[in-house]
């Protein structure tokens, strides 16, 4: 093909997206223009519109469906959010709060495993088998700082050293999993919620749920537990 008849085309196809009410003034020229169909046949332009129409409209039904479903699982997260948070508001005891944070966690998110790493030694000595306490300083943490740095949870693969780390023996079963930085810059220490399931938890999900009830531990985490003041007193 020619410059020429490629440069005839430019200026048509520009004049007409300049002038959509062209075909309307002439519909003569509208009444000769045909299309080859998927089929092989001819058809109009206006059947190709319809056409295309249809398949438009089909496309943002779907759209709008994801969306509704989207909105739905929010807000049946943020309910569970909600009641959870009362929950734990009523326990005073390190161990059956996060023995009840971590029931409520798998429930919700249908995980297989559950890993809290507490800086303060002392708090996580009383909070059960889900918390381990660490040294903020530890070497150890050293692959995590820059994911705690983000102070958002991180969604994923993580590799070898930091599963190991996290989950122990039962870290050849996880697949993905779900890293939420504890307090400022994860300055209270991290929760890890693994599962079996490559595609349980993926980047780019969305973690508002977790990084609210984040909030809600680190706030537990800031008021004493009264065991705590009363051998300290």
């Amino acid at each position: 093909m020619s410059d020429d008849k490629i440069s005839l085309k430019k200026v048509v196809a520009s004049y007409l997206l300049k002038h959509p009410d062209f075909l309307d003034n002439n519909p003569d020229v509208l009444e000769a223009l045909e299309l080859n169909h998927q089929s092989g046949s001819a058809v109009s332009l206006i059947e190709r519109q319809i056409e295309h129409l249809r398949a438009s409209n089909e496309d943002m039904a779907r759209q709008l469906q994801q969306l509704i479903q989207v909105a739905s699982e929010n807000e049946n997260l943020m309910s569970r959010l909600h009641r959870l948070t009362l929950e734990l508001m009523l326990i005073s005891s390190r161990k059956e709060f996060f023995t009840h944070l971590g029931n409520s966690l798998l429930n919700d998110f249908n995980a297989d495993i559950l890993q809290i790493c507490l800086f303060d030694q002392e708090t996580a000595a009383l909070a059960g088998e889900e918390v381990i306490g660490i040294k903020a300083d530890d070497p150890a943490l050293e692959p995590f700082l820059e994911l705690l740095a983000k102070n958002q949870t991180v969604c994923g693969r993580l590799n070898e050293t930091k599963l190991n780390f996290l989950f122990g023996s039962k870290a050849r079963w996880v697949q993905s999993s779900a890293l939420t930085p504890l307090g400022e810059n994860g300055a209270d220490g991290m929760m890890a919620i693994g599962s079996s399931d490559p595609a349980r938890f993926y980047p780019g999900m969305g973690t508002l749920f977790l990084d609210l009830l984040a909030n809600v531990i680190s706030a537990s985490l800031a008021n004493e537990e009264p065991e705590v003041q009363r051998r300290t007193a």
